[in-house]
């Protein structure tokens, strides 16, 4: 099943809260230098709701840096003594998983490839259109539709903020939905956050799933990454 692109990073973030695949690249990133610290200035709160249930994931976004973490209260679930926060450095085209295990506090670095940042898929099998727009927690949004036989996504942006998640995933403008307007993209490469987005798959219903923006919210949070250690060096290995 082909999915939009925008559909296709907020999965590829949900995957990478999987830490099993951490690990398996486990030392293939140990060489890398991360900032001194990681500094946020919103929480951008994302609730996916689908047939199982809910989950929300808590974003950090920066104004001016190409990366951004995230959180989840499933990430640390049912763990009294750990607390597990992730970056995703664009930049340095790693992902780092700063952990408090035990009393210490490790960081796992893992190599992204620069793919799973941007896609190449072709759209041109897709329509695009725009609909009403609408408010939503007080911010104007603009609604689109993107739709083929298989799937109908709606989707609804707002570029009344001052941070995007394209500073870290870049703005492909390749293969895009027939009736697509390219300029779209470059009005909300600098400032736009998605606000509520509906999937529909016309084959299997179970699938169907909402995001919507529940929070976005002013934050100083920071991440020291001077007080975090290797993992092999927090435990003797």
């Amino acid at each position: 099943m082909k999915i939009s692109n925008s559909l296709k990073h907020f999965l590829f973030l949900i995957c990478a809260l999987s830490i099993q695949t951490a690990f398996a690249q486990f030392g293939k990133a140990n060489k890398v230098e991360l900032p001194d610290t990681y500094d946020f200035d919103y929480i951008y709160k994302l609730k996916m709701t689908h047939k199982k249930g809910a989950i929300t994931f808590d974003y950090y976004l920066s104004e001016n840096e190409s990366y951004f973490g995230f959180n989840s209260a499933e990430m640390n679930k049912g763990s009294e003594d750990s607390n597990i926060f992730m970056v995703l450095d664009s930049d340095l085209e790693i992902s780092a998983m700063f952990m408090e295990m035990m009393g210490k506090n490790v960081v796992q670095k893992t190599k992204l490839k620069a793919s799973d940042l941007t896609s190449d898929e072709d759209m041109s099998n897709y329509s695009f259109t725009e609909i009403d727009s609408k408010t939503i927690n007080g911010y104007e949004c603009e609604g689109y539709v993107t739709e083929n036989d298989n799937m109908k996504i709606t989707f609804y942006i707002t570029d009344d903020v001052t941070v995007s998640f394209n500073k870290a995933f870049g703005a492909n403008v390749k293969n895009m939905p027939k009736g697509f307007d390219t300029s779209i993209m470059e009005k909300y490469a600098e400032n736009g956050l998605m606000m509520e987005m509906i999937y529909v798959d016309k084959k299997k219903s179970k699938n169907n799933m909402t995001m919507e923006c529940i929070g976005l919210e002013k934050t100083d949070f920071s991440i020291d990454t001077t007080k975090y250690g290797s993992m092999l060096g927090a435990f003797g290995g």
